[in-house]
């Protein structure tokens, strides 16, 4: 058990121990522990150059955003159904374990065993049951719980010399069959038309899907690097967490290619940007929300866009918008592709499409990007065909999804 308050935690920052405190009082409270204004920045607005020790009240954002939600925060509930929960415990169970660099700990806490190592093809080749993936969530959670999302995922470890998980692992649910060959083929679409995605596997049975997280580099001599990583709801500043999870959906996808803007990323990661969002339309996926985009870092002055990632064909589910509720289909975006009051979050027509590209992200030839996209979704479904790890009634049910946002090209 945790103890009933926790006022105050080591932050490491990558490989430096102890960089920081978090101190709840009145406040949050976040303080450097070294005089250095060239250490790693515990997030990319709060840098050590501008002032050593920064203040909120609530939770830095950079820190909010990896706090576990959905299913994983209510098997850790149950799990520990008398244990006060909050977002300081919660990052003592993140530990060193959530996505992007940041770690916690609660001071003088020695560091949890770590559990047996689990192969990425031991993975692949193992059944899946509901008491496996129990299984592997227990395990992942003997030394943290560190992705937040809704759909059921953990991160397991996988190389030895790794001491932190090193894949996530997807799986679908009741309310989603076929979710893990689902988002299966929307990541092969991309990868195949060229959009940047992490390296993914689905297994033999077709019902997890695992893949290497982007923001871990290991180089030749087997070091491996923890890249700075920040959602774009972190970095506009939007706590997300819990009965605030809707704030994810507020906003456009031209505000935060103008965010983009704003911290002088170069006009690569502009054209990259409308990549994702342009394979997002067309795969119809309503759920590319302001979590589903972030970027990654090594200092202020190298930072990159993420790779695309959490990408489904949502449309093919039908959802209740209250318990016993009519099942509807989902027909819209998660975001507005324009800012603006007049405009809505339908599905933009092929003109939106291109003039958003053109003139919001300095995209020269957009419709040459829809163009390879498209080609690369043919090709997906045709690939899949004779694929014994896609049921046939998701590809169906894909193909006629995907009809959709191929009437982009003509």
């Amino acid at each position: 058990m945790l103890p009933e308050k926790i006022r105050l935690l080591d932050v490491s920052i990558g490989n430096a121990e102890q960089a920081g405190q978090l101190i709840r009082a009145s406040t949050y409270e976040f303080r450097y522990l070294r005089p250095d204004p060239e250490q790693a920045t515990v997030a990319l607005l709060m840098p050590p150059s501008q002032r050593l020790t920064w203040q909120d009240g609530d939770l830095f954002p950079a820190m909010d955003q990896n706090l576990p939600e959905g299913d994983l925060f209510m098997r850790i509930r149950e799990l520990y159904p008398k244990q006060a929960m909050t977002p300081m415990h919660l990052l003592a169970l993140v530990g060193r374990n959530g996505i992007g660099r940041l770690g916690y700990s609660l001071p003088d806490m020695q560091a949890p065993p770590i559990p047996r190592m689990l192969s990425k093809n031991e993975l692949l080749r193992t059944p899946y049951t509901p008491e496996l993936f129990n299984d592997l969530v227990m395990a992942y959670l003997s030394t943290g719980a560190g992705i937040a999302g809704m759909q059921p995922k953990i991160m397991v470890p996988d190389r030895p010399t790794v001491p932190i998980p090193s894949l996530i692992v997807k799986a679908g649910s009741p309310a989603y069959s076929g979710l893990a060959a689902n988002e299966y083929l929307c990541l092969t679409a991309a990868r195949t038309a060229g959009i940047e995605t992490p390296s993914f596997e689905l297994s033999d049975d077709g019902q997890l899907l695992v893949l290497d997280r982007f923001d871990l580099l290991v180089h030749d001599d087997g070091q491996v690097e923890r890249l700075g990583f920040e959602d774009i709801a972190a970095l506009a500043g939007l706590r997300v967490r819990d009965v605030l999870s809707d704030r994810k959906y507020q906003g456009s996808y031209q505000r935060v290619a103008e965010l983009l803007r704003q911290l002088q990323l170069p006009m690569v990661n502009l054209h990259r940007f409308f990549e994702q969002v342009a394979f997002s339309i067309m795969v119809r996926n309503g759920d590319a929300h302001l979590k589903n985009f972030g970027l990654l870092y090594r200092s202020r002055a190298e930072i990159w866009l993420s790779p695309l990632f959490d990408v489904v064909t949502t449309s093919i589910y039908p959802y209740a918008r209250s318990p016993g509720g009519p099942l509807l289909e989902d027909r819209t975006l998660a975001l507005k592709l324009f800012a603006g009051k007049h405009h809505t979050k339908a599905y933009p027509t092929t003109e939106e499409l291109l003039d958003f590209g053109r003139r919001i992200c300095g995209v020269s030839q957009p419709a040459h990007v829809l163009e390879r996209i498209a080609q690369a979704m043919k090709n997906t479904l045709q690939g899949a065909v004779g694929d014994g790890r896609i049921p046939k009634s998701l590809l169906a049910a894909m193909s006629n999804a995907w009809a959709l946002g191929l009437a982009h090209v003509k």
